[in-house]
């Protein structure tokens, strides 16, 4: 048993603080991502894998988040760490994102 309670601490700045118009750019690359008719739900998908990947526990929550208030169930929102065994999650040639309509 644990005897002291230890408080876990930050492995890093939020990356937001660290470099502020880094913020900018990936808020502008979402909004053409799903102006140029990426579904928000792939877009949120990609942003909770990319955190996930990133260690970022702040922008997983709110990537997760987002995807339970686009309606998406715990299940579907849970197996995004393992995407490539995933069934459910939408894929294309081995890719979470939908090939390119020209």
């Amino acid at each position: 048993m644990l005897d002291k309670v230890e408080t876990m601490q930050a492995r890093m700045k939020h990356p937001v603080l660290v470099l502020p118009e880094a913020m900018k750019a990936l808020l502008a690359l979402g909004k053409a991502a799903t102006a140029d008719g990426l579904p928000a739900v792939t877009c949120y998908l990609v942003h909770l894998r990319a955190s996930q990947i990133n260690g970022c526990s702040f922008c997983v929550d709110m990537h997760a988040q987002e995807l339970k208030n686009a309606g998406e169930d715990d299940k579907r929102i849970h197996t995004v760490a393992a995407w490539r065994e995933a069934p459910g999650l939408p894929m294309r040639n081995g890719s979470p994102l939908p090939s390119r309509r020209n």
